[in-house]
């Protein structure tokens, strides 16, 4: 328990900045199905939407009360049981979409995926390499730009040395954002913070509720904290 309690200390210790930013507070659904197509090969799609929460207004906007929607398309190999790659993958992202000034973001990934057992849980590391192509509409603009991704994550069952179907378990993990080319001031410009309870189903998948924090670096004069609850459903098919 107590390497359980330093781990997700590490994780959210990342949230501790200056109090100078904006916060807002929002709902977070997502859903992540997955299904074998060929020997070695699975198909993800993960879909989620963020909504706002708070009736607040900053700097004299209103945030919307659909903020965010993101769907993943991800061919993955399985080269083995510990380590699975993302070839080719993309993601579609759409903020602001019910506001004329949204904009939209189409990405192209490439995706590598490793994890291994500990005696108190399962560590995975994922690392992903984004190429962006956005599309602001107020001001009408358009950007090139590449990003990396890294998370790091640990899943430990709740009722025994391995996860079973009918029993909890522990799931937390943080994800760092680098802006490798392109638009953006600050090259770490996010930080994903995340720890959730889950159950694992014996016929449909993990359902699982946590908080989610996340901080968007724009530059060093903009600078905004997201506080999530976030809700998510995952199932691999047979």
């Amino acid at each position: 328990m107590r390497r359980l309690l330093f781990f997700a200390f590490l994780i959210f210790s990342n949230d501790s900045y200056a109090d100078d930013t904006h916060q807002f507070y929002e709902f977070r659904t997502q859903i992540s199905l997955t299904k074998q197509v060929f020997d070695r090969w699975d198909l993800n799609i993960f879909t989620s939407e963020n909504a706002n929460l708070v009736d607040k207004t900053y700097d004299g906007q209103q945030p919307p009360t659909n903020v965010q929607n993101y769907i993943l398309v991800g061919p993955t190999y399985k080269y083995s049981s510990n380590l699975n790659f993302v070839f080719l993958g993309y993601i579609y992202q759409r903020t602001s979409p019910v506001f004329d000034n949204f904009f939209n973001e189409n990405r192209i990934f490439q995706q590598v995926v490793y994890s291994t057992d500990f005696g108190f849980g399962r560590v995975t590391h994922r690392v992903r390499f984004e190429q962006r192509f956005i599309h602001d509409k107020a001001p009408e603009q358009k950007f090139l730009g590449t990003r990396l991704r890294y998370q790091l994550g640990l899943l430990v069952p709740l009722q025994g040395e391995e996860l079973n179907n009918g029993e909890f378990y522990f799931n937390t993990y943080n994800e760092f954002y680098f802006i490798t080319s392109g638009a953006g001031g600050a090259i770490y410009n996010e930080n994903w913070a995340y720890a959730g309870i889950g159950y694992q189903t014996a016929k449909y998948g993990r359902i699982e509720i946590g908080p989610l924090l996340q901080r968007v670096v724009v530059d060093k004069h903009d600078i905004r904290d997201f506080k999530l609850l976030q809700f998510s459903w995952s199932h691999n098919f047979d």
